[in-house]
């Protein structure tokens, strides 16, 4: 399978509303890889959102390059980042969210970024995430088929000692899970 531009791959809103349902976001909050602005119809109810995004295709407040340090020091401090970042490049850019953060950083990534790999294996070792929320499989495609891998959300939350694993079932209230893509 080819790889769509800039790693490009929506977030159903279904998957920001389980992050929404788990994790106190309040205050301000930074969206540095908003794409289609898909999470970003969810995360406005939380607080004052700003958006950033390397593709200036998608609208958004800014168009800089999210692993480049020096974008990141002209920035104010978010209370929260929170991103669906493409994710050949999420290692560099999870460290400045992490500094950037007053009350933690939300990143949807797939499960094998736990693994001790090159470029994030010493990062993670220190800063391990403080909680997991494991979703079911997300159609990134469009059409509706779950991808073949498994992705949570990665959260670092600097004032909850709120730890560990949590499972998102599949529920009815939830059916949209599997259709929401197709329906887009």
């Amino acid at each position: 399978m080819t790889r769509r531009a800039h790693d490009f791959y929506p977030t159903p809103s279904w998957a920001t509303r389980e992050l929404l349902n788990r994790v106190d976001i309040n205050g301000t909050v930074l969206e540095p890889c908003v794409g289609a602005g898909d999470m970003t119809r969810e995360l406005a109810a939380v607080g004052q959102l700003r958006t950033n995004d390397l593709d200036v295709t998608h609208q958004a407040d800014s168009h800089e390059d999210a692993t480049n340090k020096r974008w990141w020091n002209t920035l104010p401090q978010y209370d929260w980042v929170i991103t669906n970042p493409p994710f050949n490049v999420a290692h560099k850019i999870l460290p400045h969210a992490c500094e950037h953060a007053t009350k933690g950083v939300a990143m949807l990534l797939r499960l094998t970024y736990l693994e001790p790999c090159e470029g994030r294996d010493m990062w993670l070792s220190v800063n391990p995430p403080h909680r997991l929320i494991v979703l079911p499989r997300i159609s990134f495609t469009g059409d509706g088929k779950a991808d073949s891998v498994t992705c949570a959300w990665f959260v670092w939350e600097w004032f909850n000692d709120r730890r560990g694993v949590e499972i998102v079932m599949p529920r009815q209230a939830t059916q949209e899970l599997f259709g929401e893509a197709a329906n887009a």
